[in-house]
C-alpha cells in the first residue's frame, strides 16, 4: 500500500512541476539569401560591342549584390535597346563559394547603318558627342530597330529642346544622294520644300538666260536637297561655266527663303567663277587612228579659250567614226590636265574602241526571183567584214535614189546584233 502511495505522489509531483516549467518553442530560421556578391562577369556572343559597353547598359558590375531578380532586371535592359536578336544569362557559384560567377550570352542585331544629319540646327559633332553620352552603345554605325531609332529620336529632340527648338524629328533608312549605301537619317519630320524659284549671284560674264533655263528644266518642283541640289547645278549650271572655259567654277553659298507666290522655297546660289582657261593640247590614246585623223576629227583650236561643250561634241564624232568600223560599243573618257598657275589645261581623249563587229547574214524580204540577185550585187559589204551601223539605211537610199525599181513604195533595215559573237544581221524588207 505504501509503495503505490509513493508511485502516486511521484506523478502528480511530476505533472505540477510540468505545468510550471513548459518548453521553450525553438525559433525559425532565417530565410535563406536570394542574392550573393557577384564575383565574375562575362559576356559571350559580342562582336560590335564591347563587354563593357552591354555591361553598362545591362547595370551590374562585379562586387554588387545580384540575384535572379537582378539579372532578370539586366536582360530586360538589353533587350529593350533593339540592339540585340537575342539575350540570356546564366549564373553559379564561384569557386570559393562565396558569391555568383554570372555570364550574359548576347546575339547582336547583324545589320547596322551609319547615321547622318540633316537640316537639324545643331553641328554633327554636337549630335554626335551628346549620343554619346547618352547610349553606351553608340558607334559609327547603329541598328536601325524601332527601338534603337524612337530612342535617338528622343535624345535628339531633348538636345534640340534643351536649345529651344522643338521641331518634330524623325527617323528613317534612305540613300544619299550619288550613293547607294544605306544610312539612317535623322531630319525635320515635316516634308522636304519644293523648288518655286532659282536665283543666281555673281555670275560673271555668263549670261543669266541659259543659266536660268537649265537649272528650271531640272530643279523647279523637285524636293530640296542641299546635296541633290548640288548635284543639279554640277549637271546644269557647270557645263554652262565650262563652256566659256571657267573650270574652277564653284556654288559657295546657297541661301534658301520662303517662296512669295507660290508653295515652296526659293534658292539664290551665289557663284564664283574664277579664272579662264585656254586650251594648251589635244591628245588621243587607245583607238588606231593617225594623230592627223584624231585631229581633222576633232577640230579643236588650241591657245584658244577652252568649250567643253566642243569637246563633248568630239566624244560624240568619235563614237560615231568608230561605229563605222564595225566598233559598236566604241565609249571615250576626257582626261583633263589643268595648270592652274598658267590658267591653261591639256585634254586627252582615252578611247575604248571595244569589239569589233562583223557582218553576219543579210535576208531581204519582198523581192522575187529576178530582182533578189540584182540586190544582192549591189549590196557592199560581205560577210565576216566589219559592219558599219549606217550602211543599211544608206544602202536602201541608193537603192531608191537610183531607180532599180519602178513601184517601189517603201523599205526599212532591221539590225540584230549577236553581242556575244560580234557578229549583225541585216534584214532589209522592200514594200513594192
Amino acid at each position: 500500500m505504501r509503495s503505490t502511495r509513493v508511485a502516486a505522489l511521484l506523478v502528480l509531483s511530476f505533472g505540477v512541476g510540468s505545468a510550471q516549467t513548459p518548453k521553450r518553442p525553438k525559433p525559425p530560421l532565417p530565410p535563406a539569401p536570394t542574392s550573393y556578391t557577384i564575383e565574375a562577369l562575362t559576356v559571350e556572343g559580342n562582336h560590335v560591342y564591347t563587354a563593357e559597353q552591354i555591361l553598362a547598359v545591362a547595370g551590374v558590375r562585379a562586387g554588387q549584390l545580384g540575384g535572379k531578380t537582378e539579372f532578370e532586371g539586366a536582360r530586360g535592359k538589353l533587350e529593350a535597346t533593339g540592339a540585340f536578336d537575342n539575350v540570356s544569362y546564366h549564373f553559379a557559384p564561384s569557386h570559393d563559394g562565396e558569391g555568383y560567377d554570372v555570364v550574359f550570352e548576347v546575339a547582336e542585331i547583324g545589320q547596322l547603318y551609319p547615321i547622318r544629319f540633316e537640316d537639324l540646327p545643331a553641328s554633327d559633332d554636337q549630335l554626335r558627342a551628346w549620343l554619346k553620352q547618352k547610349d553606351p552603345l553608340f558607334g559609327e554605325k547603329i541598328p536601325a530597330t524601332k527601338p534603337v531609332v524612337a530612342r535617338y529620336v528622343a535624345w535628339i529632340s531633348e538636345f534640340l529642346a534643351a536649345h529651344d527648338d522643338h521641331e518634330a524629328i524623325a527617323g528613317k533608312l534612305t540613300s544619299p544622294v550619288g550613293s547607294e549605301e544605306l544610312t539612317l537619317l535623322f531630319r525635320p519630320a515635316k516634308t522636304r520644300p519644293s523648288i518655286a524659284h532659282v536665283l543666281f549671284t555673281g555670275i560673271g560674264d555668263v549670261p543669266s538666260g541659259p543659266l536660268q533655263t537649265a537649272m528650271y528644266a531640272v530643279a523647279i518642283g523637285v524636293l530640296y536637297e542641299e546635296p541633290r541640289f548640288r548635284l543639279l547645278l554640277d549637271s546644269a549650271a557647270r557645263p554652262i561655266y565650262e563652256a566659256h572655259g571657267m573650270l574652277r567654277v564653284t556654288f559657295p553659298k546657297i541661301d534658301i527663303a520662303p517662296a512669295k507666290d507660290v508653295d515652296g522655297v526659293s534658292i539664290t546660289v551665289q557663284v564664283a567663277p574664277g579664272p579662264v582657261y585656254k586650251l594648251d593640247r589635244v591628245a588621243f590614246v587607245g583607238a588606231d587612228y593617225s594623230r592627223s585623223e584624231w585631229n581633222n576629227l576633232a577640230k579643236l583650236k588650241t591657245n584658244q579659250t577652252v568649250n567643253f561643250d566642243e569637246v563633248k561634241a568630239v566624244q560624240d564624232r568619235i563614237r560615231v567614226s568608230q561605229r563605222r568600223v564595225g566598233h559598236l560599243d566604241a565609249t571615250s573618257q576626257v582626261k583633263r590636265d589643268v595648270n592652274d598657275a598658267g590658267h591653261t589645261v591639256s585634254i586627252e581623249f582615252q578611247i575604248d574602241p571595244g569589239p569589233l563587229y562583223t557582218l553576219g547574214k543579210v535576208d531581204l524580204v519582198g523581192l522575187d526571183l529576178e530582182t533578189e540577185p540584182e540586190i544582192r550585187r549591189m549590196w557592199g559589204i560581205a560577210p565576216g567584214k566589219p559592219f558599219n551601223v549606217e550602211y543599211p539605211d544608206h544602202f536602201l537610199s541608193r537603192v531608191k535614189e537610183g531607180g532599180v525599181f519602178d513601184d517601189l513604195k517603201s523599205t526599212r533595215a532591221e539590225t540584230k546584233i549577236n553581242a556575244k559573237a560580234h557578229t549583225v544581221d541585216v534584214t532589209l524588207y522592200f514594200n513594192k
